[in-house]
């Protein structure tokens, strides 16, 4: 399974180039270009308001990027978990598989415990859980149909770190959970037979 700090620069990435900064430039920036670089041939009257307002637009696009980009990492990056089981659980309805994911989902969103606990630290283990998830919720979605089967054999770990962390407090969790789940949870998937999950950490 990829490094932790890795996977949170990849997921960082994702978040910038798909968050909500990145989508409104998608939008605002095509019409501006497209005028400015017409303006020359229409009218040189316009040129200078049309490159003004491209560079107000492309301006206010970055600046988007960079609130997305310090909300995500706001709180010990509690902000690019949240943005990860999203992705993850919404692969896993593809699948039509019932699972435990809507408790991360939950926990990441209403638990004010945990927003307390990743204000002042990050949470190892349950960075490492969300990162399991991604990681299994992508490999049995590259398997189509057949996904199912590969989420629903490999899932078990998952479903014990989710328990473990629902029954204890997160400091006995996180202790019980580097002795009994850590290497389960860095393990690759058993069930991969097309190696699709070697193929995602290289």
């Amino acid at each position: 399974m990829l490094d932790p700090d890795l996977w949170l620069r990849q997921q960082l990435w994702q978040q910038l180039w798909k968050g909500p900064g990145a989508v409104s430039a998608y939008l605002s920036i095509p019409i501006p270009l497209v005028c400015a670089g017409l303006s020359p041939i229409i009218s040189t009257d316009f040129e200078g308001p049309s490159l003004c307002i491209l560079s107000i637009t492309v301006l206010l696009s970055v600046l988007l990027i960079l609130v997305d980009e310090i909300g995500s990492c706001r709180k010990h990056h509690l902000g690019l978990l949240r943005f990860s089981v999203t992705k993850s659980r919404s692969r896993i309805k593809k699948l039509a598989v019932t699972s435990d994911v809507d408790r991360i989902f939950n926990a990441l969103w209403l638990n004010s415990e945990l927003e307390f606990r990743f204000r002042s630290s990050r949470l190892h283990s349950f960075e490492l859980m969300v990162q399991a998830l991604d990681c299994l919720s992508r490999t049995a979605s590259r398997y189509g149909r057949r996904g199912k089967k590969v989420f629903e054999v490999n899932r078990h770990p998952i479903v014990s770190a989710i328990q473990l962390f629902e029954c204890l407090p997160f400091v006995d969790a996180e202790r019980e959970f580097a002795k009994l789940l850590r290497a389960r949870l860095e393990a690759m998937p058993e069930f991969d037979p097309e190696g699709w999950a070697l193929r995602l950490v290289v």
